[in-house]
């Protein structure tokens, strides 16, 4: 057999796989543009109808949301891993697809009701608050609730006695949807989710330009950001307030490119911006810190940047802003990945001391590791695997586990060469994500069925945790074992 015969074979079953996962992306768009046209039901919550976002009212039972949601997010972790695999061993998508694609899916996502979560409700409620003239750190929604206020009338009742705890940039982003929604709950909720779906293309568009000219790198990027359908799911569907983060640090990464006292100030200031969204951004400094490193200016600049727009925008609200956020630490969230440790070992209130060295022994593990053992990241963006490595080890091990955090790691692995660590972090964000679906009810306030039953009993307690700590182990085997980059693919045959 010739040389060319030989390298076909690779190059056929890597274009196939590459369809393969165009296909599944697809699919997982279209499945949950579904659940969201559907109207009302356990993943989309209740606007008020009669304007956008549109739907149907279809009244889908829970099993049949809860199925599709899983389909969903399977499949569109499937898709992207298929499509990663294949971009390693020569498959290129033709050029504008995935670039239409994101826009398509964006377009459509943004216009249907939000599902999967309740958070942009609270979003709204926050926003009238402030609109209202009042402080929304120290008011609940439960006093907009009690005043039959229309939006008010809709907040979600897990939190109607939780004050806000996002950052200013977020509370002033909740009241501009606010105005723009007026007293409709689904307005503002519409004017917010714009907001998202804006940002997220904002940033796609951002990171591409960062990619540079090479053309497997921006296929990358496509996949692991712009027709990420985890990202879809949770930053444009479920518009939860992490895309705008996610921006102002991709932002950041941009300028950093430069050197000098402009180039660090702004650097920090977007870097401040994105803390100020939501404070785990702040975490991606210790990259802009390590590319400033070789120029005392720019990295004074840069610290400066960062705690003027820090200082100025919190300056701006309550005290509580800043006290609500405190008051966070030892939290924890059904994504935990310690509670079957602790709960195993039936420690009572121990368990908070023992969950709390298991986080940080593992954080500072895990971050050494990565800054060591990752490969570097492209040339010109030295920031990407510093952010990387310790945005990693906090999302990893923080006992407060949400999948759309992922909105902070999934534009820096974009950046990063193709390794084993994208499986990893694919999966952890599938697995995530189901703990939490089907979203908008929760699982006591369903139809007791097979499937609740099972998800509610074993997955959510066992499966998923153990899931997640076999992530963390697999991390740190691969980071001591030097093995994070993948085995050099063959070469793929010309066509």
């Amino acid at each position: 057999m010739t040389e060319p015969a030989r390298a076909a074979g690779p190059y056929r079953r890597a274009r196939s796989a590459g369809g393969a996962g165009l296909a599944a992306i697809g699919l997982a768009i279209a499945l949950m543009t579904a659940i969201a046209i559907l109207g009302p039901s356990a993943a989309v919550p209740e606007l008020g109808g009669g304007e956008p976002p549109w739907s149907f009212r279809a009244a889908p039972s829970d099993t049949l949301v809860i199925l599709l949601g899983w389909t969903a997010v399977i499949a569109g972790g499937l898709g992207v891993g298929a499509g990663l695999y294949a971009l390693r061993r020569g498959w290129r998508p033709a050029r504008g697809v995935l670039p239409a694609g994101a826009v398509t899916a964006v377009l459509a996502l943004t216009l249907v009701p939000p599902a999967g979560s309740t958070d942009v409700l609270n979003y709204a409620v926050y926003g009238r608050i402030a609109a209202l003239g009042q402080d929304p750190y120290v008011l609940t929604p439960a006093w907009l609730h009690a005043m039959a206020d229309p939006v008010g009338e809709l907040a979600p009742p897990a939190w109607r006695n939780a004050p806000s705890v996002y950052g200013p940039l977020a509370t002033w982003a909740q009241l501009a949807a606010s105005r723009l929604g007026g007293e409709s709950m689904a307005g503002t909720v519409f004017a917010f989710k714009i907001m998202a779906g804006l940002a997220f293309l904002l940033s796609a568009f951002m990171l591409d330009r960062l990619a540079g000219a090479d053309r497997e790198r921006r296929v990358r990027v496509h996949l692991l950001w712009s027709l990420n359908p985890l990202m879809l799911w949770h930053v444009v569907l479920g518009g939860h307030v992490d895309g705008l983060g996610a921006f102002f640090l991709v932002a950041a990464l941009l300028v950093m490119r430069g050197s000098g006292v402009v180039t660090g100030l702004a650097a920090g200031v977007l870097l401040g911006a994105a803390a100020a969204v939501k404070a785990p951004f702040i975490i991606a400094g210790a990259g802009l810190a390590w590319a400033a490193r070789r120029s005392v200016t720019t990295f004074l600049a840069m610290v400066m940047g960062v705690f003027s727009a820090l200082v100025t925008v919190y300056a701006t609200q309550s005290p509580e802003a800043f006290g609500n956020l405190v008051g966070k630490i030892g939290a924890h969230s059904l994504a935990d990945p310690w509670r079957v440790i602790t709960d195993a070992l039936d420690l009572g209130a121990e368990g908070a001391t023992l969950k709390g060295q298991l986080t940080l022994g593992a954080a500072f593990l895990i971050g050494l590791l990565l800054c060591r053992r990752l490969p570097p990241g492209p040339p010109g963006l030295d920031t990407v695997r510093p952010a990387l490595a310790w945005c990693l080890c906090w999302l990893l091990t923080s006992p407060v586990q949400h999948p759309w955090y992922d909105a902070m790691l999934f534009p820096l692995l974009a950046l990063m060469p193709a390794g084993r660590l994208d499986g990893l972090l694919i999966a952890r964000g599938v697995v995530t994500s189901l703990i939490y679906l089907p979203g908008a009810v929760g699982f006591l306030l369903l139809r007791p069925t097979g499937l609740t039953r099972w998800i509610m009993e074993v997955y959510r307690p066992w499966v998923a945790p153990l899931a997640a700590d076999l992530i963390i182990l697999c991390v740190i085997v691969l980071g001591a074992a030097g093995a994070f980059r993948h085995r050099r693919a063959p070469a793929p045959a010309d066509a």
